[in-house]
């Protein structure tokens, strides 16, 4: 049997499946045909992030049979064969086998614990009798035992294991696994937050969830450290890192399938009880849509620019103050290509004060008023008040503007207060309500954090002169 050498970076496939739980063949067919495209050197059905655990034996020899008519000789295809016990996994290798899959990712048995003596049999049998090369797959989290080294540096010796796929998350135990078996066999890294780690130390090959999204990045990443480029193969891993550990942290699937539908493709749901309320929420899946256009994935949303000369009153009419509160106010501006402000303060107990509690007590949708905070109970001195001039549409929106903008505005306060140019009467006196716009093209929060904090300073010390 010709040896089969796992290289370059295969995706662990999801399984699409209908909100029925019925898988869709043509979505499955959509998200091969891409991965192949981009560069995958190989596929990988049924495996952790497939919800191999969710599917029955003969669902499983389905989706291999899919695989291997789709894939069509363009890449090889490990199937994802491990079950619970040794008898079974077995059974579903040599099925993998007659069916024409190169290989076989086999985890190691689950639920019930073995000892190392018992991994070891257990993939020695699988190995021997099930008619593929087998990939060995160590994830703890999942299997509730470590694959050790000491057994995998046994298990190498035999003829048909060709590789160990590390999805620990423990770049330690990785390591470890590549300086035991330089030479012998190859190590594959499984856990994209850890990609680069691994393959600057010596992992040949890769199997991701993420992969289904953007293996042509962890590609990239390979081919620059394998030409020691490690400058910019590190950037390039600090781009994907946010996306890496979204998929990592939150289950594999759901992450990667809400990317991928992002993108097009038709990805479809997770089984239950993945697919439940709560999986993902609207503030992850927003920050799942801003890190697929960082890396040119997706097409960026587009919005109008922010307003360069806000005019207060106006904006604070049409939100249903009235003009009465100009008397004994003081006004200022600032503004950037991405954040502008218009500042308003005077004292709390007129028709500023009355202006200030009406936009807190009756908020106009999508233009709610938010105290201006340095940190949890720690509100600024003079109060602050902020609204948006744009009508806040979405939770990634909302994320933009109630958290870098606040945490902008609330440290321009409080550098004023800090240096003295806060007149001491207004300190107890007044508040403050500030009007502020910001470009929602922005990506880059610490940007918007620190414009605002610019703007909002030089609108400030147009009033404390």
């Amino acid at each position: 049997m010709a040896k089969f050498k796992p290289k370059g970076v295969m995706p662990a496939l999801v399984t699409p499946f209908t909100k029925d739980g019925d898988v869709i063949e043509e979505g499955f067919k959509d998200i091969i045909d891409y991965t192949i495209e981009k560069g995958a050197t190989g596929l990988v059905p049924a495996g952790t992030t497939g919800e191999f655990v969710y599917m029955r034996t003969e669902e499983r020899k389905k989706l291999f049979k899919m695989c291997v008519e789709f894939a069509d000789g363009r890449v090889p295809v490990v199937a994802g064969t491990g079950e619970t016990s040794t008898e079974a996994t077995i059974k579903m290798t040599k099925f993998a086998a007659d069916i024409g899959c190169d290989a076989a990712l086999v985890i190691s048995p689950f639920y019930l614990r073995p000892t190392d003596k018992g991994y070891y049999e257990h993939y020695e049998a699988v190995a021997g009798k099930g008619g593929l090369p087998v990939i060995m797959y160590n994830i703890p989290q999942c299997t509730l035992g470590v694959l050790q080294s000491n057994v995998v540096e046994d298990l190498a010796e035999l003829d048909n294991i060709v590789g160990i796929k590390d999805s620990s998350g423990h770049i330690g135990h990785t390591l470890e696994l590549i300086q035991k078996l330089d030479g012998k066999m190859p190590v594959l890294i499984g856990h994209d937050e850890c990609f680069l780690s691994a393959i600057a130390a010596g992992a040949s090959a890769a199997i991701l969830a993420s992969a289904n999204v953007m293996p042509h990045i962890w590609l990239d990443i390979m081919d620059k450290v394998q030409k020691g480029d490690m400058k910019n193969a590190a950037k390039l891993q600090l781009s994907a890192q946010t996306l890496a550990r979204i998929v990592t942290r939150n289950g594999g699937a759901p992450p990667t399938k809400a990317a991928l539908r992002m993108m097009g493709i038709n990805a479809g749901y997770s089984r239950m009880p993945l697919n439940s309320g709560g999986t993902l929420t609207h503030e992850l899946r927003a920050e799942i849509r801003i890190e697929l256009e960082k890396l040119g994935l997706i097409e960026a949303l587009t919005h109008p620019k922010a307003t360069k000369d806000i005019d207060i009153q106006g904006a604070l009419e049409k939100f249903g103050v009235g003009p009465d509160y100009l008397q004994e106010t003081e006004i200022g501006t600032g503004s950037e290509d991405t954040v502008s402000v218009a500042i308003v303060t005077g004292p709390k107990h007129g028709a500023l004060g009355s202006a200030f509690v009406k936009l807190l007590m009756n908020p106009k949708v999508g233009h709610e008023a938010l105290t201006v905070i340095l940190e949890p109970n720690l509100p600024v001195r003079p109060t602050s008040i902020m609204v948006p001039i744009k009508k806040i549409k979405s939770m990634r929106q909302a994320t933009l503007f109630y958290g870098p903008v606040q945490s902008g505005a609330a440290r321009a306060v409080a550098a004023h207060l800090k240096s003295g140019k806060v007149p001491s009467q207004a300190i107890v006196d007044n508040v403050v309500i500030m009007a502020l716009d910001i470009d929602l093209n922005s990506r880059n929060r610490r940007q918007v954090t620190a414009a605002t904090e610019r703007v909002v300073s030089a609108a400030l010390g147009q009033i404390w002169k």
